[in-house]
């Protein structure tokens, strides 16, 4: 009988670029993505602007994106890109609350965010500033 050459399929989501779409006028968006810096040690995570995505979302849906292993929107951006930033799966218990429920939270907080700025321009910061990609 003869043992086959190829290696066994596993999923490994360390060789996955990861990028997360934000809102880049945004303080609450840019200071969110600078811990995510902070947090992101192996240096794997990305960030793009959400008006990349705006021909190809749906108007409805002022949110962050992330891209990783899938693609995911609103609460559960947040959550994946908080697991892949800490290297952990610590922040997915914030799953065992019902995604309309955590949808509802998340959408009320982007709706509103916009008054943080009150009308000052947002700088990106330096450390997020390197890590930004455009398509």
């Amino acid at each position: 009988m003869a043992v086959s050459s190829y290696s066994p399929l596993y999923y490994d989501r360390s060789v996955i670029i990861s990028i997360l779409y934000f809102d880049d006028d945004c303080i609450m968006c840019n200071t969110f993505a600078k811990w995510i810096v902070k947090m992101d040690r192996r240096e794997k995570i990305y960030f793009a602007s959400i008006k990349e995505l705006e021909d190809i979302l749906p108007k409805n849906i002022d949110s962050a994106v992330y891209y990783s292993d899938d693609l995911y929107i609103r609460s559960d951006a947040v959550i994946e890109v908080l697991n892949d930033a800490t290297n952990t799966r610590v922040f997915s218990v914030i799953k065992v609350m019902p995604e309309f429920f955590r949808n509802r939270l998340y959408d009320f907080i982007a709706g509103n965010r916009h008054r943080l700025n009150k009308g000052d321009s947002c700088e990106i910061n330096p450390k997020v500033r390197k890590r930004i990609i455009s398509s």
